[in-house]
């Protein structure tokens, strides 16, 4: 599987039908760009992004070869390799939205030193949250040597940002205790990073996980209780609780609903992890789940911080973030587009460990 220019093809239909395809470049046309994808992440995340593919329109970000075809969206790098916009060089380093693939062609609009928006008419009515680029030397936190955590850990800790900012706001809807499934999750953990370091007055923060990883994820130190999935029956009953729900899983969602009865106050529905089973169950005693739709909350944040405010707020924790991430994360770099079809693979089959970053060179 040997090919200069490739991208990895999913069917809409069934996601565990891949294949990585080989790609004939096209030439650009007047304002446009070409860039040369270096590297991107891979991670439980992405197979939210093919799960929930045409509910959430992010097959509609990179067209494929065929309309019953996906291209999976990933966070990385890129380098200008070719450009026809006169405001946007050769050379350029960018970090952004990327498909799984070894190039995008992009319609810069907006561009400022600090990045570009991407006009490409099919992305025009998507969230804009997912077009922005960033220019990486007209990026005052970038470094060259955490390329990896930003990619592996930079999107899912947004999430979790917001996610603790959403909590903060709702005064956790009332519950004295706030259950994270998939608890080993690279967002549940950024989300719970940020809730130990600026605490809910009264409210535990408890995993949910699976006796695999249990002990993963108390030695990380940022939950106040862990319990086992198989454990859900013994969950401390008669105190307002909550569900941030990483998982996907709706055996989970029904046993934690039932265990919890009117107790629950809430079921923020996050990720897909356990796709093959993700769809909630009907008549679930207490509320119903409630979709978090992160680029909707991060506009709202935006408009309620201003960018400055935002920027300077998000990016305090996102440091401290990435500067303790490889205490628990190890990081793997793998090459071409067999790498990328065998992690997509492993992570499709639930094989991939929490403890591992994996990033692709295409």
């Amino acid at each position: 599987m040997m090919m200069e220019n490739w991208a990895l093809e999913i069917a809409r239909a069934d996601i565990r039908l891949a294949e990585c395809a080989a790609v004939k470049p096209r030439n650009l046309t007047h304002g446009e760009a070409r860039l040369k994808i270096d590297s991107f992440a891979l991670t439980a995340n992405n197979i939210t992004y093919a799960a929930f593919g045409d509910i959430m329109r992010y097959w509609d970000f990179f067209p494929a070869s065929e309309a019953s075809k996906g291209r999976l969206p990933v966070w990385g790098f890129a380098e200008v390799s070719e450009s026809r916009h006169p405001d946007l060089p050769v050379g350029d380093r960018i970090y952004g939205y990327f498909q799984a693939a070894s190039e995008l062609i992009v319609s810069p609009a907006k561009v400022t030193a600090a990045g570009f928006t991407d006009a490409s008419e099919h992305r025009s009515a998507l969230p804009p949250a997912y077009n922005r680029y960033i220019r990486c030397a007209g990026d005052a936190g970038y470094d060259p040597a955490l390329e990896a955590e930003q990619m592996v850990l930079q999107p899912l800790f947004l999430t979790g940002w917001l996610l603790a900012r959403y909590l903060r706001e709702e005064g956790a809807f009332g519950a004295s205790r706030v259950y994270l499934t998939s608890a080993s999750s690279k967002t549940a953990i950024g989300m719970a990073q940020c809730l130990r370091d600026e605490p809910l007055d009264g409210v535990k923060i408890c995993a949910l996980t699976s006796s695999g990883s249990s002990e993963f994820v108390a030695g990380l130190g940022l939950y106040d209780e862990v319990h086992l999935y198989s454990d859900i029956d013994r969950l401390p009953a008669g105190r307002p609780s909550m569900m941030v729900d990483f998982a996907g899983d709706a055996t989970v969602n029904r046993d934690v609903h039932s265990r919890l009865g009117d107790q629950m106050k809430a079921n923020i529905r996050v990720g897909g992890a356990h796709w093959e089973h993700s769809a909630p169950a009907q008549n679930l005693p207490g509320p119903k789940p409630v979709f978090f739709f992160a680029p909707d909350h991060m506009e709202k944040a935006r408009e309620a911080l201003g960018p400055g405010g935002f920027q300077a707020a998000y990016s305090k924790d996102w440091s401290a973030f990435a500067a303790s991430a490889r205490n628990w994360l190890t990081f793997h770099e793998f090459r071409g587009a067999r790498a990328c079809f065998d992690i997509y693979n492993k992570l499709i089959a639930g094989d991939a460990l929490a403890r591992d970053g994996l990033t692709i060179r295409p």
